[in-house]
């Protein structure tokens, strides 16, 4: 009987300890848009989400905080905000040093594998998240971001 005690006590544990809370994001989403558009402007923030919490979260954080000196911040990011085009760079094709500038000590990893669809979807959620207010990124947007990219 106190194994069923101790085992009951164990898997409590393990369940609470994994279940970690982060406050919830929250997205922007425009007032003012005909129903078709902000249905695709919500399905970018929905995919945007999934695909950042697989492959941007270990290093920015759910919080978009970054991560202290290693990681930049996405909140009010220059880069984000100010160049779209030079964030479509870095997540397609990573940077080969770091840029102290950005507060990036760590070089970023290429994610060559992602398509120009999933990149504005990313970048349509990052843009419109933590209080970013850059609007819809199309597909289209993407592809011609990415033809100017220089070597990071």
């Amino acid at each position: 009987m106190s194994n069923n005690y101790l085992f009951l006590f164990f898997y409590l544990f393990l369940v609470l300890s994994c279940n970690s809370y982060q406050k919830p994001v929250e997205s922007q989403l425009p007032e003012n848009l005909d129903e078709a558009y902000k249905m695709k402007y919500t399905q970018y923030l929905i995919q945007g989400k999934i695909l950042y919490n697989t492959n941007c979260t270990h290093c920015h954080q759910n919080s978009g905080e970054g991560f202290r000196k290693l990681y930049p911040a996405l909140i009010g990011s220059a880069a984000l905000m100010v160049d779209m085009s030079q964030a479509a760079c870095l997540i397609k094709y990573g940077t080969k040093a770091t840029r102290k500038a950005l507060n990036q000590n760590i070089a970023m990893p290429a994610q060559a594998e992602l398509s120009n669809l999933e990149i504005a979807e990313i970048l349509t959620y990052i843009g419109n998240s933590w209080g970013n207010q850059s609007g819809f990124i199309s597909v289209s947007q993407v592809e011609t971001l990415l033809v100017d990219c220089a070597t990071y």
